[in-house]
């Protein structure tokens, strides 16, 4: 729509005479008014203006045309004062404003006192207009930094105003960068869990008193810290929302989880080769075993079962401590690169649940005539952790363009709840009401439950680099490490000290002679890769 030329509404006026025709348009003040206009425009043409926001992105000022003041009804009112500034342009121009008639979808532009107007040598504006509380231009490529630029498009959300520009609002979703979520894979590598040597073998020829006896036997399974240390696969959801009453502070929720590990070994024997289980004999004060299988006494087949299952949670506040914005331009096309660095602190509630299990089942039958029968045993123990305590964070976020680099750094400390129980039974034979007790789960002495809560530190570490995909979706790869202090895991609760007057059935005189049971801690961790995606709305 058409507008007229007063000094309120164009307080700037930037003209070339006709001798600068092509170059960068100038600022002139005091210019002195025409005689008259030109003779091919008529007095009544006026100037045609559009808003700045409605500007394309850096828009070079190419060519400037002679422009003259002429009659207005502002101009012959006096409103206009000598040493005001307007923009304008011939007709064949591609200035801000053209005198005379425009044909539709021609525009021209505004500028206020509060917005500055300064173009580089190559005409194009350094600065003009705002988003976000940040200007949007550009200084040119020859220089070592450019001026503050926009945050918005293609780059996707603004680091310093993640909930957007919410003066007033009570309950609103602004888009783009309200709220958002993130769903991760894990590919991550967890604490191996350490057991005593549980199956053993010996040579053929081996003689009965001998058999699966360490150190001479050779271990199948057990004896070293190797159980669940291969990947485990798993998911982590991050959910959160900038607060529209304080756009600094924030809140968001998160969960991740893994499917339960397994792992077993299996053997069985008809008597060759030797199958054995080792154990301290604390009657004798000797190393010993007890045989699954043996040529001519018994056969058998022995199993060990393992699971491991984690999860965590988390409920935060977050708060903006600082952030910064900076600019450069890519050597590729001369635009604005925002870069933006910013410190996060978070507050809130972690939640972390292990529960392990370990159990080993012995099914023998006897190969003597004169003692034939058939043997049940297990052992199985079972650990239960669960961490709940206060989450205190910081998390750095750098931004360049289309990528970004996060780090971050949690400590959780509160209260963690050890649960232990140790149970073993023995049938004789195999179908027969079961005994309570087995070779490594033994009546009065380990078997039973253990519950306390203790003091627990969970720190956390972390670091993300992303890539701007579209406005409202990013891609992230990375990587995580949880450290869990002082949890309990099965494999270091098996005591391999054996009282064998206590084998079920038990000779009911004899108790057990040794040191008693104790619950040994250790601390667990995981660590390893991500890769996920995020969306903002």
């Amino acid at each position: 729509m058409a507008v007229e030329v007063n000094g309120q509404e164009f307080r700037r006026v930037r003209s070339t005479s006709p001798s600068s025709r092509g170059t960068v348009p100038a600022r002139v003040t005091g210019t002195p008014k025409p005689a008259a206009p030109p003779a091919n425009r008529s007095q009544s043409q006026s100037l045609r203006a559009r808003p700045a926001s409605a500007r394309s992105f850096q828009e070079p000022i190419r060519e400037a045309v002679e422009a003259d003041v002429y009659e207005s009804d502002a101009y012959n009112e006096g409103s206009m004062q000598y040493g005001d500034e307007v923009v304008l342009g011939g007709e064949e121009s591609d200035g801000e404003y053209i005198v005379g008639e425009y044909p539709e979808g021609t525009h021209g532009e505004v500028y206020y006192d509060d917005e500055p107007m300064m173009y580089d040598a190559n005409g194009f504006e350094t600065a003009y207009g705002a988003h976000a509380g940040h200007s949007r231009g550009c200084a040119n490529c020859g220089e070592p930094s450019c001026s503050s630029c926009g945050i918005g498009n293609p780059f996707g959300v603004d680091l310093c105003h993640p909930g957007g520009d919410l003066p007033g609002r009570q309950l609103c979703i602004c888009l783009p960068s309200h709220g958002w979520v993130s769903v991760d894979y894990l590919g991550l590598f967890a604490s191996g869990m350490n057991m005593p040597a549980l199956v053993s073998t010996s040579p053929a020829g081996t003689s009965q008193s001998l058999a699966g006896v360490l150190p001479g036997a050779n271990v199948l399974y057990g004896g070293n810290d190797e159980a669940f240390t291969d990947s485990i696969s798993g998911i982590r959801v991050r959910v959160g929302l900038w607060s529209a009453v304080r756009p600094d502070f924030g809140a968001e929720g998160e969960y991740f989880g893994f499917a339960e590990q397994a792992e077993s070994f299996e053997r069985s024997s008809t008597g060759t080769p030797i199958l054995a289980r080792p154990f301290y004999n604390n009657i004798t004060g000797l190393q010993d075993a007890e045989l699954v299988a043996f040529p001519g006494l018994v056969s058998g087949k022995i199993r060990v079962d393992a699971t491991s299952r984690l999860d965590a949670a988390a409920v935060r506040f977050r708060h903006i401590l600082c952030c910064s914005t900076k600019e450069s331009c890519s050597p590729w096309d001369c635009g604005p690169i925002p870069a933006q660095s910013r410190i996060d602190a978070t507050l809130g509630w972690r939640f972390m649940q292990l529960d392990e299990s370990l159990s080993v089942t012995e099914d023998l039958t006897s190969l003597s005539p004169n003692n034939p029968g058939s043997f049940l045993i297990e052992d199985n123990f079972r650990t239960f952790n669960q961490f709940n305590g206060m989450e205190l964070g910081f998390q750095w976020i750098g931004r360049r363009g289309f990528w970004t680099l996060d780090s971050l750094m949690r400590v959780s400390v509160g209260i963690n709840r050890q649960w232990l129980e140790i149970q073993g039974s023995t049938r004789i034979p195999r179908d027969a009401t079961p005994m309570n007790g087995g070779l490594l789960a033994q009546q009065g002495r380990n078997i039973g439950v253990v519950d306390r809560n203790e003091f627990g530190v969970v720190p956390e570490f972390g670091t993300t680099l992303g890539y701007q995909l579209t406005e409202r979706l990013k891609l992230n790869v990375g990587y995580t490490g949880i450290f869990w202090a002082s949890v309990l895991r099965p494999g270091d609760q098996i005591d391999t000290t054996v009282n064998t007057n206590l084998l079920p059935p038990a000779i009911p005189t004899n108790s057990y002679l040794g040191p008693g049971f104790t619950v040994r801690e250790t601390n667990y961790w995981v660590q390893g890769l991500t890769a996920g995606i995020e969306y903002r709305w």
